[in-house]
Formats: structure tokens, C-alpha cells, sequence
């Protein structure tokens, strides 16, 4: 599934860069979205005693997102398991992948 972010001033640094701590929200959000499709939503889970919480985060920066891009997640499920789930997420700018 790809979701769609726009780059606002408040997510970068004084040089129009997306700030680096910004694509963790980028990736949340289009996880939130991508679970809100397959017909989960947090707010739900959360009244089943169900929450997600971010074990381990990896970022691999490839190229920065500036100011008034037009961006798209890409996110995937890479395995489920019995308590947990792995996302699998990319960050794309046109053909351009920036994470």
C-alpha cells in the first residue's frame, strides 16, 4: 500500500531537509493507514488491550526529502508473528527511493 506526505516546513531543518527524526513519523502514519485498510483500526485494538509498540527501528538514508515534496510510503508486512508482525516500509520521491 502507498500512502501519501506532503513535506510541511515543520518537518525539516532550517535548510528545507526533512529532519531525520520526521520519516519516523512519516513510517507510523502509513502504518496506521495501512492497517486502517486491511480494517484494523488503533483506536479498536486499543479498547481489546492491543497495542502495537516499535521494538526495533532501522533507517537506512539514501537521498533527503526537502521542503513541499510530494513523498509515498510504501509499506509492506514482511512476516507475521505470533505476537508480533515485521513491517517492511520504503520512503519514494517519483522513481527516487529515499529510504
Amino acid at each position: 500500500m502507498h500512502f501519501p506526505i506532503r513535506v510541511y516546513y515543520e518537518d525539516t531543518d532550517a535548510g528545507g531537509v526533512v529532519y531525520h527524526a520526521s520519516y519516523v513519523c512519516f513510517f507510523e502514519r502509513a502504518r496506521t493507514e495501512f492497517l486502517r485498510n486491511k480494517g484494523f483500526s488503533q483506536q479498536s485494538l486499543l479498547s481489546k488491550n492491543i497495542a502495537f509498540v516499535v521494538k526495533k527501528l532501522e533507517i537506512d538514508y539514501k537521498m533527503p526529502g526537502r521542503l513541499d515534496d510530494l513523498l509515498s510510503v510504501e509499506t509492506e508486512i514482511k512476516e507475521i508473528k505470533k505476537a508480533s508482525i515485521i513491517f517492511e516500509q520504503k520512503l519514494w520521491r517519483d522513481q527516487d527511493c529515499l529510504s
